[in-house]
């Protein structure tokens, strides 16, 4: 048994035991119990749970509340390395670059459990990449994944590497990513994108093919998709799936901008109207 969890049943065993010998003694004493022990759980696992109620906002939608509720699990002073490495990543998801990498930078330099330290680095990564800094972000991911081989991590160097311009090792990254979790739909994105970049389109229909069954939920996996059918010359096909990445959030860390879309669906449009002529 591991020592959280086992201290965890002693504390659950001892307040049980304590509960009912107050109940016993007076009714009141056992619920003025319960009252302060739920108050303070909820002092000490504060953190925890505006962290709970971070994410519940950020996956139904509301970037801003979201933020807000992981800002008051960090200033709580007791956030996990986790919490805090989350909190880090919204703010780059709404361009607060500077303030996810003090933040970042300032975890670095607490002790930390050594896959801990590599998620932080694994976003820290992120920070570099839209700095600017791509060599930078390869090394610390390649550096990172020697240790610490996540979906995530696959899914972020795999890209980078294809925003590098280097094809042949993008495409020797992505078929290992692909190798690693074939189910990931960033992962598979980023292959379909390689081969679409190298000139592959066959190769690249079959991925999206696959790909588009999966339910992608985000507009990258259809614009590109759009660009493969696009150069296979099935403009209908490319205009409606362009379309469908208007359904999908766009954000910071996004790797196109609604301009891409639009400027592909009014190039898709004109060769539709131009066929039909």
């Amino acid at each position: 048994m591991k020592k959280g969890i086992g201290q965890s049943l002693v504390f659950f065993i001892l307040f049980i035991v304590v509960m009912i010998m107050l109940f016993k003694a007076n009714a009141l004493y056992g619920l003025a119990f319960i009252l302060f022990s739920l108050v303070a759980f909820c002092i000490i696992k504060r953190a925890a749970i505006f962290a709970f109620l971070g994410r519940t906002s950020y996956y139904k939608g509301d970037m801003e509340k979201g933020l807000r509720w992981f800002k008051k699990a960090y200033k709580s002073g007791s956030a996990k390395p986790q919490t805090i490495t989350s909190y880090a990543y919204l703010l780059l998801k709404t361009a607060k670059i500077q303030e996810a990498e003090d933040i970042l930078e300032s975890l670095l330099r607490t002790k930390l459990e050594a896959n801990d330290r590599m998620m932080v680095r694994s976003n820290m990564a992120l920070v570099q990449w839209k700095k600017g800094n791509l060599d930078e972000a390869i090394q610390t991911l390649e550096e990172v994944i020697t240790s610490y081989e996540t979906t995530n991590i696959y899914g972020s160097l795999g890209y980078i590497l294809i925003q590098k311009g280097d094809l042949d090792k993008a495409l020797e990254f992505n078929l290992k990513a692909s190798d690693y979790n074939s189910t990931n739909t960033i992962i598979m994105d980023n292959l379909g994108q390689t081969y679409y970049l190298r000139g592959e389109y066959d190769k690249a229909v079959e991925i999206y093919e696959n790909l588009m069954d999966s339910n992608p939920s985000f507009p990258e996996a259809y614009y590109n998709y759009a660009l493969v059918l696009k150069e296979k010359n099935e403009i209908e096909k490319a205009l409606e799936t362009a379309r469908k990445s208007l359904n999908y959030s766009l954000s910071f860390l996004s790797t196109i901008v609604k301009e891409d879309i639009d400027n592909l669906i009014k190039d898709l449009e004109e060769i539709a109207i131009s066929n039909q002529g």
